[in-house]
């Protein structure tokens, strides 16, 4: 079906259309702009979408202005609303419309100050760039336009703006916008803050137990860097031997000690409530991996990426198809853009396909300071560094304004003030304040980065354009018809070499210059990256790209990127599936499919044989008589350890059945040991603490019986009575035919708002640890069994792309929810199903393949 929508714009100089007045004359650029890179002077030509079966615009266009104004409008007709509540979210001003339930998210948005840093972006832009802001200015132009319609009645107002709903109206955009959100995202990938708070927290309170668990140390050993480019790192102490220079006793003295104060009764409360305002600005994980043309069936490479992000409904990522290059435009980009964005983020041109997963390199520092009795200056490494002081103002829908503080001191970073939801006291002296820097407090060129790796025609050109990105650490890996590249840019303070020296995984002293950040990052070659000359292949899926970790010290290492990492079980399933696909032919689309969907747990492969081993000894061991004779014991050993394929599908009950028997074995190992912050653990990286709990029961910590006072073996069978019991409770019996994996656990595609946005609860493969990922909580904050396990991270979408004979990539995805946002659209949630079963759909890229998937087309006319 063809419709014609005729657009009338408004003339350059209305502000509310197209940005900010000013000389629209000049000279007219291949973009089609005049003048004013801050003004969209009107199309120049008439702009075809075309909307594909599945809700995908294809939007071609006579200048790349054209089409940016287009791609904005579209995203507006489909994503208003969630455009709208991203935005807010981006400047603190959520809880004006979402009321109190926001009002901490929007402490950390004021905290971080992204409109002033957003800004700085835009200006850097403006004067580096001109030519890329006008595509920026285009895109609020093709936006503004939309809301405008919406506004003057023309078009319906979206559903969540009407009385019914939030009752309000929409704003229009400045193209400062889409750079704020953008600061947003690059901090959500960036932040360490609650891995960091909570450590230090155990490291006040417990410091043996952060001794003992070795928190670097990875659960499986997968790392990103192919050896031939690999860097030497300290060597692992072998498993059960005491790490170098500390012996059994000085670790059992430090376990001995006493904190200097106990740990606040309401510490699980206060760290629950930060873990809810961070959720908003969560690092997630994802995956992608490469494989050179010697290993692929048709001798050309290939590359998959699944990125993991909130699971929403709407998605966090609109798909979307830019095409000005058949009228001799620069772009011809077709993939998966944030949908407050322009432009598309992730996927691929007419030469090259890219991909990302976040990495993980430690752009942030937290710091204890003292602060000055006139509260003008702090102490920062020897120096006096000054303080301003905002206040910051919070509008909250149906209560009265929330107001706090906030002290910017300038090159070193933000004084929390009372922003966060957190007594200080948890992380620092009683007479200290807390200090966080971040290498996102400057502006930075994220915007031509993007805009360039949609231009690149190679490779090479690719590199050159991750090369500008400043803050955000992504793992960045993309692939043309002659090779593959793993390819790592960001700002990462060097903080010298470790020599011994604590490394500042913790909040630290600001007193210590060691500590305080000198301007210089590290350069080039300590940045991860290869080609794979030898091994041919690449895996990054959060996972340490150097090996630094492998022996749980940082202080060996030859310098300091990070510490936070996934434990590494999605890569080295990844690594070992390729192993074996490269060793036994040539790898096809459909085998990259078959990874990204695979449900294996290497957290079983680890756990199971203890439990195997333990459960031998039942019958023989007497410290063991309690277990024997008991049917549900055995029943549920042979389930385990014999019958289950270890694969977490929905319709596996062994699946349900570990689950339950590792976070019960996690409890039994780390509860008393954890005391109050172990529900907060818990709350904020399940697979952390599996890795804890996997690595103490094989025995690779070198103390572990320091935790486990009862004895391993005890604990294993106690947590195999504790799944035994609640599976019986639940379901009558532990007989694998009574349940299944999805009669608990499933993803939830939830809306801010609710209402008929929300997406609902739907049965899925996958766990914590899984390639096809699907964390979830398993206990609530009272340490109860959570009556769903619900995940709400994951793959926002997958895809695998190949290349043909020709060099044009070739892309296979699937994505969920649905392209729209509107409950009445067609496309809201139509392609949930296909992500869900792991089906796969082509992604139109060619203009014959683009019409024949055509099921609508819209005009755009001057």
């Amino acid at each position: 079906m063809t419709r014609a929508l005729l657009v009338s714009l408004l003339v350059a100089c209305n502000p509310a259309d197209s940005g900010p007045s000013g000389d629209t004359t000049g000279d007219t650029g291949d973009t089609g702009d005049l003048g004013d890179p801050e003004v969209f002077p009107g199309l120049s030509a008439p702009v075809d979408i075309h909307i594909d079966v599945r809700g995908v615009p294809h939007i071609y266009g006579e200048t790349d202005a054209d089409v940016f104004f287009a791609a904005g409008y579209q995203v507006a007709v489909d994503r208003l609303f969630q455009m709208d509540l991203m935005r807010r979210r981006a400047y603190g001003r959520g809880a004006e419309v979402l009321g109190e339930s926001k009002v901490d998210e929007d402490r950390i948005s004021r905290l971080f100050n992204f409109p002033r840093w957003g800004k700085l972006d835009a200006e850097r832009l403006l004067a580096e760039s001109p030519e890329d802001y006008r595509l920026f200015a285009a895109w609020i132009a093709g936006v503004n336009r939309r809301i405008e319609e919406v506004n003057s009645g023309a078009a319906p107002l979206p559903y969540g703006f009407g009385k019914a709903e939030l009752n309000y109206a929409p704003e229009p955009w400045e193209p400062v916008d889409a750079l704020v959100i953008g600061k947003m995202i690059s901090f959500g990938n960036s932040n360490v803050l609650e891995y960091e708070f909570l450590a230090t927290v155990v490291s006040r309170f417990l410091p043996a137990v952060l001794e003992i668990v070795q928190l670097p140390r990875p659960g499986w050993e997968a790392y990103t860097v192919p050896p031939e480019d690999r860097p030497s790192s300290g060597a692992a102490p072998a498993p059960g031997a005491p790490e170098p220079n500390k012996s059994s006793g000085q670790v059992a003295k430090s376990r001995s000690h006493e904190p200097d104060r106990a740990l606040p009764a309401d510490a699980a409360v206060q760290l629950r409530r930060l873990h809810q305002a961070l959720s908003g600005f969560r690092v997630v994980g994802s995956n992608n991996w490469s494989v050179d043309g010697r290993f692929t069936a048709n001798g050309r490479p290939m590359i998959a990426n699944d990125p993991h992000q909130p699971l929403q409904s709407p998605s966090v990522v609109y798909a979307v198809h830019l095409n000005s290059a058949d009228a001799g435009g620069e772009f011809d980009v077709a993939g998966f853009g944030f949908a407050g964005l322009p432009g598309v983020q992730l996927g691929h041109n007419r030469k090259v396909q890219w991909a990302a997963t976040t990495g993980f390199a430690d752009c942030m520092d937290l710091y204890e300071v003292l602060l000055a009795p006139d509260e003008t200056t702090i102490d920062i490494g020897g120096k006096k560094a000054p303080v301003v002081w905002r206040d910051e103002v919070i509008k909250v829908a149906g209560m009265g304004d929330r107001s706090f503080r906030v002290g910017d001191v300038e090159g070193y970073g933000v004084l929390t003030g009372d922003a966060l939801p957190l007594d200080p006291a948890l992380v620092v002296a009683s007479n200290r304040r807390l200090l966080i820097n971040w290498t996102g407090f400057r502006g930075t060129n994220e915007a031509q980065a993007f805009l360039g790796m949609g231009r690149a025609q190679s490779i090479d050109e690719w590199e050159e354009a991750v090369d500008l990105i400043e803050v955000g650490t992504f793992n960045w890996m993309a692939a043309d018809a002659n090779g593959i590249t793993y390819h790592l840019n960001t700002n990462v303070p060097d903080r010298g070499a470790p020599g011994g020296r604590k490394m500042p995984v913790t909040v630290v002293s600001g007193d210590d210059p060691d500590f305080v950040w000198t301007g210089a990052f590290l350069p080039a070659d300590k940045l991860p990256r290869s080609r794979a000359p030898q091994t041919g292949f690449i895996v990054t899926a959060n996972n340490d790209p150097w090996g630094f970790t492998g022996d749980g010290d940082l202080s060996n290492d030859p310098w300091y990127y990070g510490a936070y990492y996934d434990p590494g079980y999605r890569a080295g399933r990844v690594e070992q599936r390729l192993q074996e696909l490269t060793q036994a032919g040539k790898v096809t689309v459909a085998d990259m499919q078959a990874i990204q969907s695979d449900t294996h747990s290497l957290v079983a492969d680890k756990m199971l044989p203890v439990l195997a081993e333990v459960y031998a000894k039942v019958a023989t061991d007497d410290t063991l008589l309690a277990y024997r004779g008991r049917k549900d014991l055995e029943v549920l050993n042979e389930l385990l350890t014999k019958t289950w394929n270890r694969r977490m599908d929905r319709r596996e009950s062994g699946a349900l059945a570990f689950h339950a028997f590792a976070h019960f074995l996690v409890k039994r190992i780390f509860e008393d040991d954890l005391a109050l912050v172990f529900p907060s653990i818990m709350d904020a990286s399940p697979v952390y603490a599996l890795k804890f709990a996997a690595l103490a029961a094989t025995g690779m910590y070198p103390n572990a019986n320091e935790l486990m006072q009862q004895g391993r073996d005890i604990l294993v069978m106690e947590a195999l009575v504790d799944a035994a019991d609640w599976l019986t409770a639940e379901f009558g019996a532990v007989s694998p035919h009574r349940y299944r994996w999805g009669d608990r656990h499933g993803t939830g595609f939830r809306n801010a708002y609710g209402g008929e946005l929300d997406g609902g609860w739907h049965p899925t493969d996958g766990g914590e640890d899984t390639v096809n990922v699907s964390g979830s909580s398993f206990f609530d904050e009272n340490l109860d069994v959570q009556p769903r396990f619900e995940s709400n991270d994951g793959a926002v979408f997958r895809v695998v792309t190949s290349f043909a004979a020709d060099g044009v990539p070739q892309a296979v995805v699937n994505f969920p929810p649905g392209n729209s946002a509107d409950p009445a659209s067609p496309h809201f949630a139509d392609t949930r199903s296909d992500w869900i079963e792991d089906r796969y759909h082509h992604y139109p890229f060619r203009r014959h393949e683009v019409e024949a998937a055509t099921a609508e087309t819209v005009t755009l006319e001057p």
